[in-house]
């Protein structure tokens, strides 16, 4: 038989336990090359937990997490990141101070050894210059992050997560505080990112609260409730599973 394909980010039997308390129960999460997975529930369920282990900045009690099918789990978050995972946050964590094409810089420099002594000046300018053009940032290129609204203080967050060459996006609500034309620039922006180097990288995992969005880019999509894990599959699969509906969604929320 054929050994099973495997994804290009994995989480495989990962348990989490603060004192008492379950995270996380023994959840299998997988993030094909070139697509967008998506990954729900209610508050508490466990995303950003999960989102800080497949990073690095909580170690489980058990299972591990894989890249590329490289067991990680014991890596720093540094060392994930120079291996090709990328994470935005709920709260924008931008440079205030700087400018937008700054903010690419310093993203760039931190993801390339020996950058910020000048080696790869070329590459560096070539790359944000091709961030700024994919995300339509150059008319504010000079201004300062901390002057942009919320919607355009993302697209700089989802640039400077570009800037570090990306083999996984782990996006943590992104479309937090933006409207629903913001949301719709959003989702455009994210579908032309995902798999756009030609290798199907990067990939995309998407924690997000906006039903429609989730429905609307994602390949496959996770439910988490209560730390476990209740459901997996497409998005039309997640809106017909009733233990989802039951605990999530809702009938008029997947309409």
């Amino acid at each position: 038989m054929p050994e099973p394909t495997r994804g290009l980010l994995e989480a495989v039997d990962v348990s989490v336990r603060f004192g008492g308390v379950h995270a996380l129960s023994d959840v299998d999460l997988r993030v094909e090359a070139g697509g967008i997975t998506g990954l729900i529930g209610p508050n508490g369920a466990g995303k950003t937990t999960m989102f800080n282990v497949l990073t690095g900045l909580v170690a489980p009690t058990q299972g591990r997490v894989c890249l590329a099918g490289e067991d990680v789990t014991g890596w720093p978050p540094h060392r994930r990141g120079r291996a090709g995972m990328a994470r935005t946050f709920q709260r924008l964590e931008l440079f205030a101070r700087l400018s937008v094409e700054d903010n690419l810089v310093a993203s760039w420099e931190a993801a390339h050894p020996g950058a910020v002594f000048g080696r790869g000046r070329r590459e560096r300018r070539a790359r944000v210059a091709e961030v700024l053009d994919l995300l339509g940032l150059w008319e504010i290129a000079g201004r300062r992050a901390g002057e942009l609204p919320t919607g355009v203080g993302r697209l700089v967050e989802l640039g400077r997560a570009l800037c570090t060459d990306p083999r996984v996006l782990l996006l943590d609500e992104p479309s937090s505080g933006l409207d629903a034309g913001e949301t719709s620039r959003f989702r455009d922006v994210l579908l032309d990112v995902v798999g756009r180097s030609g290798h199907g990288e990067p990939s995309v995992l998407l924690v997000e609260h906006d039903m429609a969005l989730v429905m609307e880019v994602c390949d496959r999509v996770t439910v988490l409730d209560f730390g476990s894990r209740i459901a997996e599959g497409t998005p039309d699969e997640i809106r017909a599973d009733p233990a989802v509906r039951a605990a999530y969604l809702g009938e008029s929320d997947v309409a």
